[in-house]
């Protein structure tokens, strides 16, 4: 990978990817050309600057207490985010990819 200056566009737009697309920073810098200890820099000068999120949790995420279907005796197998106005219901045994894809694509929204 060849050293070269990112503007800070480019820079934002290759954190932005690489949250969005789920993958290691390996991996996404492998792909998009950036070495990745290069890409975790960016990403620390970034959230400092209150560009990009530098939480865990999501802007507009909200927690909800589930509870099991009146007389089933077993509380609800499911988790549900409510994402912007967006409800995402995941089904127990979902599979975590998928989650991060669909979180990816309403993150994108945003």
């Amino acid at each position: 990978m060849a050293k070269t200056t990112a503007t800070q566009s480019e820079r934002l737009g290759h954190v932005r990817a690489w949250a969005a697309s789920g993958l290691s920073v390996r991996a996404y810098g492998a792909r998009a050309g950036v070495n990745p200890n290069t890409l975790m820099g960016w990403r620390w000068q970034l959230r400092r600057q209150g560009e990009v999120n530098g939480g865990s949790q999501a802007p507009g995420l909200a927690f909800i207490e589930l509870r099991g279907a009146a007389g089933s005796g077993e509380p609800d197998a499911r988790i549900e985010l409510r994402i912007e106005g967006i409800t995402v219901r995941v089904p127990d045994g979902f599979e975590a990819e998928t989650l991060r894809r669909v979180l990816a694509v309403v993150g994108a929204r945003s």
